[in-house]
């Protein structure tokens, strides 16, 4: 049905009155057309007359305007062209911004926005006209205030929908006008505040940071001016902020802040509010640490205002710890009374946080738990086993950060725990093999947080802990390191004058059973042990304790396999003991003796005979250092090496021959020639033959070196019989398949012949000499130059042994060699000193 609308003439008391009257008449008249082209050439003209003339300015003419044409436009909101509803609702919002809607005018704008926008399925299908009337909503609110009580209901119910709205801008908007709405109708608002929870906590996830913020603004206010146990359910999704955006957590630590000081009923719930604003004190971004940390400030104060006269022995008696964690500034009093209190609502949440799946939130909890401690002061103490427990676990993360913030909370712990609080709870776990290295990055943490005066008293205690077996002597590469970690914090820390043993023991079984960094890490270590005991040199440390770990090391002798704790010790401290042996020659001959018989590993007789030999080789000879070789040695070359010098089958043995023999040629070099030495020398020169023939390569090299030694060292040893016998094995050597063994054999056939046994008579062995000397020549054609020269070298030697004999094999053999000059050479120069 067409309706007319008829104004009284008599409120026109002027023309411009009138006309106006009269323009507004028309253009409502068309805003009922059935035409929407005519509907919409209408709006654009009341916009005009309302906006774009001299009415604008004109307060009373603003008022009729929307008087006669309210009602008009609100129908218009439901026009069914979206250019005429944007129209009617930017007119409809102009008015509101310039102030000219009045409170009676709300009871017809207000439903038709609910009807609009609140409908479940939604009426407003555009997102412009949405996003326009939500600012409607916003800018009434906002003039109104507490008049728009009577329209909570229908608020709300708008806010609800639109706060999910697919439009991020209408998102947006309605969390913005949330918070408006709850600080204008703050007596009321609780009452509907508790809808509103869950729709805000959906809008936390969009994918706009900036909607992100205005809902987390928006779930502050709805906090502050609402129904104060609604934060029960919004206190976790708000937490999760932490993971977002520095300008998304910027805004959480604000609402925790601003939640902390004015909310009404925040006494009932410190333990979901602190988080929001500790988080922030750890904040990766400085400007929300700052403002964290402000906030912080603010609400410690203002909490021991509130409460100076329950504070007041805390604020009359605060005493800092001593040696408080560096770097830290203490928190006032109120801070770390709030913490205490919250501590035990908090802390269960959190721990269970720190065990999460995904590395985020493990980071984050870590994090809190760190300010926490902090903050709690000395009141985690009755916390201690729990927190404790929880670090245990997150110490093996696989995320480095997170063990740094573990590393951190240890610290902390330290300086608020005594050790004798601590201890008892960490030392159990040490040995238990289920907790792996754990256990142990947390104690060097909360070590290096202790203080030095409290600690000094313990470490008997905490030594012997880490001295036992399933402690020390684990090989994990990640344990070794941990345990290198706790030992470096003690060095530092504590005096170990009195306690040095043990310590030296952790310290030789890591540099002994471990590789690269570790044993560089754990060699530093014994160092800085001997510095830590007064000692200028550290050979003083390895005099003090060589002797204690070697009647260890006797007790626990036999069946030792390749992994045994007590062979790799024994390893590295003839590796690194040097001239403290020398002093211990005795026991560590028993020990090597014990290690090196038949039927014991393999893998342990090699490995002992070889250091065996670097020791005696050594230019300084560390094992001369206690004057007790001559004595021992003997002993070693007849418990140790001769055994392993006898012919065996297999691979095996093979390797321990060669081993052996080496061995043996570094104590014939050592120039110890008492008889017991030579006795032992005489059993062993009896194996040479076979050694200077054996399949190994090094083995008859050795074997021709350990001739050298006894032509040179052990003349006596040398008759007819034994210079033939290894003279003809040694010049078979001539035509071995290894260079090195021939150019060997020829310098020994040298030495051999250099000095003659006493009594020797060349006529009587012409025959043996004459073999000699005819299979040596054939040497002379050798296409090794150098070769060929050492063989020349003995021809030459030998001519002050049988000269005549050798002048006539050369006349006979030099025409069958192409090297024939060197022959001649060798004839002119024996004759030349038949003449002399």
């Amino acid at each position: 049905m067409k309706m007319f609308i008829y104004i009284d003439a008599t409120m026109a008391t002027e023309d411009a009155h009138s006309a106006l009257v009269t323009e507004v008449n028309t253009i409502l008249s068309d805003l009922q057309n059935t035409n929407k082209v005519k509907r919409r050439k209408a709006l654009e003209r009341l916009h005009h007359l309302a906006f774009e003339t001299e009415t604008y300015e004109n307060q009373e003419a603003q008022d009729k305007i929307l008087d006669f044409s309210l009602k008009h436009l609100v129908t218009c909101l439901a026009d069914q062209s979206e250019v005429n509803r944007i129209k009617s609702s930017e007119i409809i919002l102009t008015f509101s911004l310039r102030g000219v809607v009045k409170q009676g005018q709300l009871v017809h704008l207000i439903p038709s926005l609910h009807h609009r926008l609140a409908t479940v399925p939604q009426v407003e299908e555009s997102e412009d006209v949405r996003l326009v009337q939500v600012n409607i909503i916003s800018s009434i609110t906002t003039q109104f205030q507490g008049a728009m009580v009577p329209y909570i209901n229908d608020v709300v119910g708008v806010l609800k929908e639109t706060v999910l709205d697919v439009s991020p801008e209408v998102r947006k908007a309605a969390a913005e006008c949330v918070s408006c709405f709850a600080k204008a109708t703050r007596e009321k608002f609780h009452m509907q505040s508790e809808s509103l929870a869950k729709p805000l906590v959906k809008a936390l996830h969009h994918q706009r940071f900036r909607n992100r913020v205005a809902a987390v603004t928006a779930l502050g206010d709805l906090l502050l001016y609402g129904d104060s146990k609604v934060i029960q359910d919004v206190s976790g999704p708000l937490a999760q902020c932490v993971m977002d955006l520095p300008q998304v957590r910027l805004v959480l630590a604000e609402v925790g802040g601003s939640l902390a000081l004015h909310m009404p009923d925040r006494h009932s719930y410190w333990h979901r509010i602190l988080p929001l604003l500790l988080f922030g004190l750890k904040d990766e971004d400085k400007d929300v640490r700052c403002k964290a940390t402000q906030l912080w400030e603010q609400v410690g104060h203002k909490y021991e205002e509130e409460n100076v006269d329950q504070l007041k022995q805390e604020i009359d008696f605060d005493v800092p710890p001593p040696d408080y964690p560096p770097g830290e500034v203490r928190p006032g009093i109120g801070c770390r009374s709030l913490v205490q209190r919250s501590l035990y609502h908090i802390l269960p949440g959190l721990l269970t946080d720190l065990d999460d799946w995904q590395a985020g939130p493990r980071l984050h909890a870590a994090k809190l738990l760190a300010v926490l401690i902090l903050n709690a002061d000395s009141g985690v103490t009755q916390y201690a086993e729990k927190v404790l427990t929880a670090l245990h676990l997150a110490a093996g993360d696989k995320e480095a950060s997170v063990v740094k913030q573990v590393n951190e909370c240890g610290r902390f712990l330290g300086c608020f725990l005594p050790p004798s609080v601590f201890l008892p709870l960490v030392l159990p776990r040490l040995g238990a093999g289920h907790h792996g290295e754990r256990p142990l990055v947390v104690l060097a943490a909360l070590i290096e947080g202790s203080s030095t005066a409290l600690l000094q008293p313990c470490l008997p205690d905490l030594i012997s802990a880490l001295a036992e077996e399933d402690v020390a002597l684990v090989f994990g590469e990640a344990h070794q390191e941990a345990l290198l970690c706790v030992i470096r914090t003690l060095l530092y820390k504590c005096d170990f004058s009195e306690n040095s043993f043990k310590m030296f023991y952790l310290l030789l079984f890591i540099a002994s059973s471990s590789s690269g960094e570790n044993a560089s890490v754990a060699q530093e270590g014994l160092k800085e042990l001997s510095k830590n005991c007064g000692y200028e040199e550290i050979q003083e440390l390895y005099h003090k304790h060589t002797r204690e770990v070697l009647d260890r090391l006797m007790e626990a002798v036999g069946s030792w396999t390749e992994g045994s704790p007590s062979f790799l010790l024994l390893g590295g401290l003839m590796k690194l003991a040097g001239p403290a042996l020398g002093h211990e020659l005795e026991i560590l001959t028993k020990i090597l003796t014990a290690c090196t018989v038949k039927g014991e590993d393999p893998f342990v007789c090699l490995h002992c005979l070889n250091q065996l030999r670097h020791l005696l080789v050594g230019e300084s000879q560390p094992l001369a250092a206690g004057g007790q070789l001559e004595v021992w040695l003997p002993v070693l070359v007849s418990k140790c090496m001769r055994e392993h010098l006898v012919w065996r089958a297999g691979a095996t043995a093979e390797t321990l021959r060669t081993a052996a023999v080496a061995c043996l040629e570094a104590a014939c070099s050592t120039g110890v020639t008492t008889q017991p030495m030579i006795e032992e020398v005489k059993e062993c020169t009896v194996l040479l033959p076979a050694l200077i023939e054996d399949d190994a390569e090094m083995t008859r090299l050795f074997a021709c070196s350990v001739v050298q030694c006894v032509a040179t060292t052990y003349t006596c040893l040398i008759d007819t019989n034994t210079l033939h016998t290894l003279a003809d094995k040694v010049l078979k050597r001539l035509d071995d398949v290894a260079r090195a063994v021939r150019l060997k054999a020829a310098h020994i056939l040298n030495v051999l012949f250099q000095n003659l046994p006493e009594g020797y008579d060349v006529t009587l062995n012409t025959a043996h000499l004459q073999d000699l000397c005819k299979d040596a020549l054939i040497f002379l054609d050798d296409p090794d130059e150098q070769f060929q020269e050492a063989v020349c070298d003995w021809l030459e030697r030998m001519k002050s042994v049988c000269p005549d004999l050798l002048i006539k094999l050369l006349e006979s053999e030099a025409h069958k060699f192409r090297n024939a000059h060197i022959c001649h050479r060798l004839i002119t120069s024996m004759k030349t000193l038949q003449v002399t």
